[in-house]
């Protein structure tokens, strides 16, 4: 008897074969069906369409240092309010939810996670600052939506609140120029 040459697989290696080759296209094709539910950055939200409107838009102002309320600290942003304020100044003819504005998030207590940084009942995660800093973050709103967000920590005493947010919404700008990516925080 003469052994043959020929390898064949056997059909265990096959099925593995096929297994292997197979698994990641069902993967994909399941994965495609999921539909990913993001309130991010449209292709309209460009620095060209924010730019004109970031100088005049409101800041939501929440939380608060150990030495001024959040009421306090939006009377020194140029156009900071808060919820409360914003409703007395309009009398309820619009909410500040619905509109377009810069949401400025002060204190390591008052920073929601993920998509939520434009409604204002989500949960709040903690950070942790070096003495004397604030932790700052800023999200840029389309109403309900997010559009992007930035964050650093501050000395809000050294710089003033009003440098502070100037400063908060030019880097949300810069991270809407098209050559630059936006991660969630």
């Amino acid at each position: 008897m003469k052994a043959s040459l020929k390898a064949r697989p056997g059909k265990g290696v096959t099925a593995i074969f096929y297994a292997i080759f197979l698994m990641p296209l069902a993967l994909l094709v399941a994965g495609c069906s999921g539909t990913l539910r993001t309130q991010w950055a449209a292709a309209d939200d460009t620095y060209f369409r924010w730019k004109p409107m970031m100088n005049t838009m409101p800041v939501e102002v929440h939380g608060d240092t150990r030495q001024l309320s959040s009421d306090e600290l939006a009377k020194q942003i140029p156009y900071g309010t808060t919820q409360q304020q914003y409703a007395l100044l309009n009398k309820g003819q619009s909410q500040l939810a619905a509109a377009p504005r810069v949401v400025l998030y002060v204190d390591p207590e008052q920073n929601p996670g993920g998509a939520a940084y434009c409604d204002t009942s989500s949960a709040v995660r903690s950070y942790s600052t070096k003495d004397g800093d604030t932790h700052l973050v800023a999200a840029l709103c389309d109403g309900p939506r997010l559009v992007d967000v930035t964050a650093r920590n501050v000395r809000i005493q050294n710089e003033g609140m009003a440098s502070v947010a100037a400063s908060m919404k030019q880097r949300l700008l810069y991270g809407l120029k098209p050559d630059s990516t936006v991660f969630p925080i």
